[in-house]
């Protein structure tokens, strides 16, 4: 009989480590603080995502201009996010555990000798196990900690200083080998098993394997992503915390980035040509980056150095919004590119309001139609007035509805028809903006979560078709 082949050593260890993290997983469910794990997880991985200059909601100026730039407030906001973190290592650790270790500190600290490397974080990186690789990590963020403190004092942080605590951070983080597999494992069942009975049945629906495991990871993604926003929801947060949120918009770049790109170079091609999901999912690697721009190269842009609390307040909530919208419409419209009759409240109990916001954004647009018919048809200055005042009260209330890819189109228009004082020039522009806002409004109308909601008195009046 053959000897048995000896699996190599790395191939037993990835095992081995792999099962320790299983059996904490289940320790950590059993004492209730998955969520707690969750949200460790999160800022772990938001630490790598933020150092890295493609994830900042910079402008161009700034982006050429790195080495000027004073990058004290993006250490404060780590800092406070390290401090958080700190406090999360404690609350997983149970309470017996951080005693011992406690004492175990104070022992080794009082038998040490001072030529020596402090035994205790020397037995830490010996060990392991969860919680020793997770009391390291404490440790570790609470020197960072003592080190940013200072840094932050300064009255400016160069971008070498910067790109050094990121890569501190890295090692730190990934010294142990099991808080390494936490991060790069993404998906466990514990946190992303996907519960809702719609999207579950729509993905056991598709009969071809590779594009059921692709459609259920794309699934997966966007719902981790809306996991993500639910700690840069700024209606859970104090003024003082409230700028947290910006590592998790970093983080959340960083992963849309990355589900696009696996999108277009594995998913699109799994699928046949012509075929309601295949034509979804370009439609995802064409329109989701514009809403992506729209918050970090507009609502985002600088906001680590504004001042105000309500400005800031103001503009996380808008990013917020703007990417939970996004995510949502997204993960519906997949499901009904799989099955028509599932209906966005069978997935989102808050959808209702998402589908208030697209009727009145849809309404608001034949309204503004039907003002530029009517100068179009009287072309005098009392119906010129009544479309000028229609267009502002569309640029306040509306516009932020629209994909970001409309803005600057209907911004140019705006402003030139405001400033035309001659009817027979405001007759022309009025003839090219028909026709860009009625092509606006069939965009919007093809919105899944339209496609069931009654046309209003101000659609059925004019001929959109």
């Amino acid at each position: 009989m053959a000897p048995e082949t000896a699996r190599p050593e790395r191939e037993i260890r990835s095992e081995f480590l792999r099962g320790q993290m299983r059996q904490w997983m289940d320790e950590v469910v059993a004492a209730g603080k998955t969520r707690d794990l969750f949200e460790l997880e999160m800022w772990l991985r938001s630490f790598e995502r933020f150092f890295r200059i493609k994830n900042q909601p910079l402008s161009e100026k700034e982006t050429r201009q790195l080495a000027l730039r004073n990058w004290s407030e993006e250490l404060r906001l780590v800092d406070n996010v390290m401090l958080r973190t700190i406090q999360l290592c404690s609350a997983i650790l149970t309470e017996d555990h951080v005693n011992l270790t406690r004492f175990d500190k104070y022992l080794e600290g009082y038998l040490k000798k001072d030529d020596a490397v402090d035994p205790y974080i020397e037995k830490l990186i010996r060990q392991s196990t969860p919680e020793a690789g997770l009391t390291l990590l404490r440790d570790s963020l609470e020197d960072v900690h003592v080190l940013l403190a200072d840094l932050t004092r300064l009255s400016r942080v160069q971008y070498g200083t910067f790109t050094s605590v990121g890569k501190m951070l890295y090692r730190e983080i990934r010294r142990g080998h099991l808080l390494a597999l936490l991060i790069d494992k993404k998906f466990k069942p514990i946190h992303d098993k996907i519960h809702n009975t719609a999207i579950a049945a729509v993905v056991h629906g598709i009969e071809d394997p590779l594009v059921r495991k692709q459609a259920a990871k794309v699934f997966l993604e966007f719902f981790r992503m809306l996991h993500y926003l639910e700690f840069a929801d700024p209606a859970r947060s104090s003024d003082e915390t409230v700028r947290n949120s910006i590592l998790v918009f970093s983080l959340i770049t960083s992963e849309m980035r990355l589900l696009l790109a696996y999108v277009e170079r594995r998913a699109i091609k799994a699928t046949e040509p012509g075929t309601p999901l295949n034509e979804l999912y370009d439609s995802f690697v064409y329109c989701l980056p514009f809403e992506l721009k729209k918050v970090v190269n507009t609502e985002l842009l600088d906001i680590s150095a504004a001042r105000q609390p309500d400005i800031v307040r103001a503009r996380v909530e808008n990013s917020h919004g703007i990417l939970k919208d996004c995510f949502q419409q997204s993960v519906v419209q997949m499901a009904q590119a799989l099955d028509s009759k599932v209906q966005g409240l069978d997935i989102f109990p808050d959808f209702t309001a998402k589908l208030e916001q697209s009727v009145m954004l849809r309404d608001n647009l034949a309204k503004l139609i039907g003002a530029v018919r009517v100068f179009q048809s009287a072309r005098d200055e009392a119906s010129a007035q009544g479309m000028k005042t229609q267009i502002s009260a569309f640029y306040d209330h509306s516009m932020k509805d629209l994909m970001y890819r409309d803005w600057s189109g209907f911004e140019l228009f705006f402003i030139e028809i405001l400033k035309c004082s001659s009817l027979p020039a405001l007759t022309q522009i009025g003839h090219r903006f028909e026709t860009f806002l009625v092509t606006l409004y069939r965009e919007v109308q093809k919105r899944a979560i339209l496609q069931s909601a009654p046309p209003s008195d101000a659609v059925m009046t004019l001929d959109l078709a």
